[in-house]
């Protein structure tokens, strides 16, 4: 017995010395990791929902017998190696098997998003690097909630919303999930003939990630805060939000809201821009006016607030400020900077009647001043020089000599003399020069008869010579008597 109790007794010791060695080098484990990669890796924060968490003992989680569906969040050290799923019965589910066992998963660098269908009921374990004390996050209750636009919108308007993506009426705050986390804006034309953007179709307004940078207010903490403005053409819009993860998408569709055209408009009043007849003489400029006037009652007047900028003929740049309370309506001198083109930038700041506030920027306002134009002098008022300068200039122009005339007469005539001159030593007539015309049948029978009888009284001539050399043989016989 003695031997049983001292026995039991070193099994108890080893067993308590084994469990703080165990302990001692988890804790050195966790001391040696940089802090850096504890940081940066996937982590899910302390404030998460009880009912969404399931902590791992061992890597282990247990699904309930009634899900339908679940999808896991796993998160590992950044670079490494997808977790390998192991089913209650011992089977085993891969990243590179997944599309045969009809599940969705993606692998990211420091985290695996798993949907799964009809999983089977009991103890499941995940084998893979998950960070210490790290938890399985299940998503089953994914929605997007997003505040309502105002009714009476207006093009130019500068608007701001908030839309909160939660899992099971929590906040969806994973330190590093929000990078695959942005909510987009549209904006869909309800296609009414009676409105300006019939036809518009779709128009990608706004792009808002929870990080803290831009118009988000505070990063990780389930809220998409942001701002756009409305450059669109006024008419009927529906609204929509939609949040896209690799495995899922959850969209928002609002009522269709109406964008009014800008109810602040300007009335111009431009002085002339005045040049002295006399130079080196300065000229007394009077300034431009302009009158801000609101054309919706809906806007409180005196809560109007402008201001902006304004580029000048020359070049400058000026900027102005109307914000002077309760003064109606609003009105600008402008200098007047001589003739061109005047252009204004104009943000509106004011209250609803409601009492919603609003910023607007109003479409561009631009204005041209044109150049001064003097009456011309009487003519018989001019000095002398000048009408004779005029009338000089008035004249009609003197026809120039005809060079181009004058050169081919010269031409024609050396060319007909030299002509003349050849036919007078070739003794040739101006029917020679006839080429193209054909001589007559009849004088060429005739020449024809000619040759021939001077041929054949060439063939006499032989015989003709030689009776004649006879006649000259001298008769030497004496006479009878």
């Amino acid at each position: 017995m003695a031997k049983l109790i001292s026995g039991i007794v070193l099994l108890c010791c080893s067993m308590l010395l084994c469990a703080q060695q165990t302990t001692d080098n988890v804790a050195q484990d966790t001391v040696a990791q940089p802090e850096s990669e504890l940081t940066e890796g996937f982590e899910l924060l302390k404030d998460l929902p009880t009912k969404n968490q399931i902590p791992l003992f061992d890597n282990r989680f247990r699904v309930d017998d009634n899900v339908k569906e679940i999808t896991l969040l796993m998160f590992r050290r950044r670079g490494s190696a997808s977790v390998v799923l192991v089913q209650p019965d011992g089977s085993k589910l891969y990243f590179n098997r997944a599309e045969k066992n009809n599940i969705r998963w993606h692998d990211a660098s420091s985290y695996d998003l798993i949907e799964i269908k009809n999983p089977m009921p009991g103890p499941w374990q995940a084998v893979g690097r998950l960070l210490p004390g790290s938890r399985i996050m299940l998503l089953s209750d994914i929605k997007l909630h997003v505040d309502p636009l105002p009714d009476n919108l207006m093009v130019g308007e500068t608007v701001k919303i908030t839309a909160r993506l939660t899992n099971g009426d929590e906040p969806i705050n994973a330190r590093e999930f929000r990078d695959v986390l942005a909510l987009e804006v549209i904006f869909v034309s309800t296609n009414k003939a009676e409105y300006d953007n019939f036809g518009r179709g779709v128009v990608q307004v706004a792009n808002f990630r929870d990080d803290g940078k831009g118009y988000d207010e505070r990063a990780r903490d389930g809220v998409f805060t942001g701002e756009f403005q409305l450059r669109y053409v006024a008419g009927e819009w529906t609204p929509k939000y939609m949040v896209r993860t690799p495995l899922y998408t959850r969209e928002v569709e609002q009522a269709p809201v109406v964008l009014r055209p800008a109810p602040i408009v300007a009335d111009i009043v431009a002085s002339p821009a005045l040049e002295s007849e006399t130079p080196g003489q300065e000229v007394e400029l009077q300034p431009h006016q302009l009158v801000f006037r609101i054309t919706d009652d809906s806007i409180n007047a005196s809560t109007l607030l402008l201001q902006g900028r304004v580029r000048y003929p020359n070049g400058e740049v000026g900027e102005f400020a109307l914000n002077e309370p309760e003064i109606t309506p609003k009105q600008l001198q402008l200098h007047n900077r001589g003739h061109g083109n005047y252009i204004l930038e104009v943000q509106a700041f004011g209250t609803m009647l409601d009492g919603r506030e609003f910023m607007l920027s109003l479409p561009e306002i631009s204005f041209v001043v044109k150049r001064q134009v003097f009456e011309a002098p009487v003519l018989e008022e001019l000095p002398q020089h000048i009408k004779d300068q005029i009338a000089a200039e008035n004249a009609p122009p003197e026809p120039e000599f005809p060079w181009g005339l004058v050169i081919f007469a010269n031409i024609f005539i050396l060319g007909g003399g030299g002509l003349a001159i050849w036919m007078v030593l070739n003794d040739k007539k101006i029917v020679d020069l006839m080429f193209w015309r054909k001589k007559p049948a009849s004088s060429t029978a005739t020449t024809n008869k000619a040759d021939t009888k001077a041929a054949s009284t060439d063939k006499n001539k032989p015989d003709a010579q030689k009776n004649n050399d006879m006649d000259d043989i001298l008769d030497l016989t004496l006479p009878d008597d």
